[in-house]
């Protein structure tokens, strides 16, 4: 893209079409907006990104309305219809959506639509197209009629990624043949569709064959599926084996799935080296037990590198073993993997599990021994046993790690522990030595009597973005401790958050308040610490270097350097232990001819 305008007093990054885009590009949009209006080759680009992804179709119905719009039964409508000038302005701004989506359960745009359907003129833009640079269509629809007769409106060939939100009446009711028909216009008319949507709240059962529709249509193109939770059924799973570019299975938490227990998990996929010829990730949600059942009977391919796995129950130590050492004989290739409880389940007692109960870290012992995991997320009802004196073996196993989440939001306490079952602030120190690559740490903590002092010299945590700290009962660590410690191993720029979580029936709120206000006042003081231990450390530096230049000059005039004094060994300030992360190690050696005496 050429600029129109080429000023000698303008910088010359800014009259490089390329520099000028990318430049741009890191605008937020009132910027984006300014930027527009300085000359036609910068509004170009400008326009470009203005337009490029909307939310609402409100902006596009305003190019069609000139003089406005009136209400008519607390709807919108067009005070004047739009004409032939009208349309081509729309289609000029039309033409630069790339991502479009569109909440049609705002019934005042009902009548807009209507008027849009009925005029859309067919001899502007590709053959009548619209929106021929859109390439992502999200749909959210109150009914069949939304889906049948408005969103059909906005499909067009060149879309790649499709996402469609479900009538909520299918909760209760069965789709009619319309939703077929619906569907059958949606493979027709978007036939190279490879990322998949599909929201509802309710059971897979409702509409199930319309999904295995959707997935029989785009066999040739779907890469990736998302559904809710608890709908990865049997059929869905043996449906999608057999698809030629398929990589990526998804049940999302953040899309309210239902648990049928009636439907049993037990896909039986007939032997065939055409079977998952491109999968990469697979998230089942069904009960362990099943999952573990699939696992022996349907081998998973070796290109299979994520693997999660939800379960609508609360499952024992020894099925827990059982899946981890499936997972670990069938899947050796997976770096990523989630082992979840279900979150949406309601607590149905107040439990106070005995140790020999709740899980413990040896169970995960096959996973940890058999995989090299990236990533690993491990959450239970119960905590998770954890004896500090077993870390240094678990970070020993886990040195790529750079996601890992420990459990760190049981919902219930052990009736009865000892401190040492659980690690404490003392861990940090061991995963900063032998895990470099954390990025995101969450565990559950008992800190009880821990004596943090006697750390001089903590490893840091380099990478570290995010800690999130659990454990039992009210906070056990006075905040200056706290604080005084994780200032030596953590960087600014790292959230310090609580892990315990507040269910019904579960943790009390008073201690989940508790531990919230705990942890964020230490998240809060900790940049301040951090900065002035950063500042301490930059003094201790400049002593040093003027140290080593006094005994240069002295020994450049001939007298003895003993008069400057030997700082013995027990003396010698301990640059790391003083430091924040970023300067641990000694300072650097002046440079031989540097003959300043500036302290």
């Amino acid at each position: 893209m050429s600029l129109a305008i080429r000023n000698p007093t303008m910088p010359r990054a800014l009259q490089v079409p390329e520099l000028a885009d990318m430049i741009i590009s890191e605008m937020d949009k009132g910027t984006l907006t300014k930027i527009a209006r300085v000359c036609k080759g910068w509004s170009a680009i400008a326009l470009a990104y203005l337009w490029e992804s909307l939310s609402d179709l409100f902006p596009l119905f305003k190019l069609l309305a000139p003089n406005g719009f009136e209400l008519k039964d607390n709807k919108l409508v067009f005070k004047d219809l739009p004409n032939e000038s009208n349309w081509r302005r729309f289609c000029e701004y039309s033409n630069r959506v790339k991502s479009l989506t569109v909440d049609d359960t705002d019934e005042r745009y009902t009548h807009l639509f209507d008027t849009f359907a009925r005029l859309r003129p067919f001899h502007l833009g590709q053959n009548g197209n619209l929106f021929p640079s859109l390439r992502t269509l999200e749909w959210k629809g109150p009914n069949e009629l939304s889906l049948l007769t408005r969103s059909v409106l906005f499909m067009q060939p060149g879309i790649q990624t499709f996402s469609i939100h479900l009538p909520g009446t299918y909760v209760h009711t069965r789709p009619s043949s319309a939703l077929r028909q619906y569907i059958e216009h949606s493979i027709a008319r978007m036939p190279y569709v490879k990322e998949l949507t599909v929201s509802l709240q309710g059971y897979m059962a409702i509409v199930e064959a319309a999904i295995l529709q959707l997935v029989k249509g785009w066999s040739k193109t779907l890469e990736t599926l998302t559904v809710p939770k608890y709908w990865t059924s049997t059929a869905l799973v043996e449906a999608l084996s057999s698809l030629p570019h398929f990589n990526t299975l998804k049940a999302s938490p953040d899309i309210p799935g239902v648990y049928d227990p009636a439907r049993r998990f037990q896909p039986n996929i007939p032997p065939s080296p055409k079977l998952w010829p491109a999968l990469e990730m697979i998230e089942l949600a069904a009960p362990f037990r099943e999952v573990i059942q699939f696992l022996q009977k349907n081998p998973l391919p070796l290109t299979l590198t994520a693997l999660v796995v939800y379960s609508p129950r609360m499952e024992s130590r020894e099925t827990i073993r059982e899946l981890c050492t499936e997972i670990a004989k069938r899947c050796p290739n997976v770096s990523s993997l989630c082992i979840a409880k279900c979150y949406s389940r309601p607590l149905q007692q107040r439990l106070h599990p005995t140790l020999e109960e709740c899980p413990s870290i040896d169970d995960l012992q096959p996973v940890l021994d058999g995989l090299k995991l990236e990533e690993l997320a491990f959450l239970h009802e119960h905590p998770l046993v954890f004896r500090e004196a077993k870390v240094e073996e678990v970070a020993t196993k886990l040195k790529d790690i750079i996601f890992l989440e420990l459990n760190p939001d049981p919902d219930y306490t052990p009736v009865s522990f000892d401190h040492r079952d659980f690690p404490s602030l003392k861990s940090l120190d061991i995963f900063g030595r032998l895990c470099p690559n954390l990025s995101k740490l969450s565990v559950y903590l008992d800190n009880t009597g821990v004596d943090l002092k006697g750390i001089k010299d903590p490893h840091p945590l380099p990478g570290l973005e995010e800690l999130i700290i659990g454990g039992p009962g009210l906070a056990d660590i006075g905040r200056e401790e706290a604080l005084l410690f994780l200032s030596k191993i953590l960087y600014e720029g790292c959230t310090v958050e609580s892990g315990t979580v507040n269910r019904d029936r579960g943790v009390p709120l008073a201690i989940t308040q508790q531990r919230r206000d705990f942890w964020l006042g230490v998240h809060q003081q900790l940049p301040l610490l951090i900065r002035a231990r950063e500042e301490e450390v930059k003094v201790i530096e400049r002593l040093y270097k003027a140290i080593q230049r006094c005994e240069r000059e002295i020994e450049r005039c001939g007298g003895d350097v003993s008069v400057v004094g030997n700082l013995d060994e027990d003396e010698e300030p301990r640059v790391s232990s003083l430091s924040a992360p970023a300067a641990s190690t000694p300072p650097p050696a002046a440079a031989a001819g540097d003959t300043e005496m500036d302290v």
